[in-house]
């Protein structure tokens, strides 16, 4: 059991962004909005900033996997919520909030425990890819220096660069796809969606008829 998900080992984490702690979204407006009976907000940088921190990383791997530009003011929030689990957004939230709210996700323990093996397997892969790009800029330091000290091995002075491109064409592509895979069905699972209900419906009416009795 985690401190971060609370006593039941499970919880719904929003993260959002703002400049002010006034920007955010009134907990009052939450509780109408995602029905829920409370909630409570707690800086990102905080004493569970490993926790977020994962999830963050998490938004930056997705961008790379979907050919995005890495744009961390698109996945790093200021604040997040944390309240009761299996929260759904909906329609309304997702309007009046879209400037505040980054993410969210409907999380367990044993989630996190696989999210952080995830990402360490996709790190790895990703890892072992970027060996193989860099090989190209070895062999040609290695070709410079073998000629400073008139070295006579043609296997370092001239290596075959383009017998070994074949060779290593596709190097690690499969394994990356898993890995990709992986981390998108996690996220699939255990992200934040928005769902319509009436009782979304009811409760926008009944703001609509609050700002009507007020005016």
């Amino acid at each position: 059991m985690s401190e971060f998900l609370g006593p039941y080992g499970k919880a719904t984490i929003i993260l959002m962004r703002s400049h002010f702690d006034s920007d955010l979204p009134k907990l009052k407006d939450l509780k109408k909005l995602l029905h829920i009976p409370d909630g409570r907000y707690y800086k990102s940088g905080g004493r569970n900033y490993f926790e977020i921190n994962k999830l963050e990383k998490l938004l930056m791997i997705l961008q790379e996997i979907r050919g995005e530009e890495k744009d961390w003011n698109k996945t790093n929030s200021s604040d997040y919520l944390i309240t009761v689990a299996e929260v759904h957004s909906n329609l309304f939230m997702a309007l009046k909030y879209t400037a505040q709210v980054v993410d969210g996700f409907n999380l367990t323990d044993s989630a996190m425990k696989d999210l952080d093996r995830l990402i360490a397997e996709y790190n790895q892969v990703c890892s072992m890819r970027n060996d193989i790009k860099h090989v190209w800029d070895m062999l040609n330091r290695n070709c410079e220096r073998a000629k400073e000290k008139g070295y006579v091995d043609t296997t370092i002075l001239n290596p075959d660069v383009s017998a070994l491109q074949k060779i290593l064409a596709g190097y690690g592509d499969s394994q990356y796809a898993n890995a990709a895979k992986n981390i998108l069905d996690w996220y699939e699972i255990q992200r934040w969606k928005v769902k319509s209900s009436s009782n979304s419906k009811s409760t926008h009416e009944d703001d609509e008829n609050e700002d009507a009795a007020v005016s």
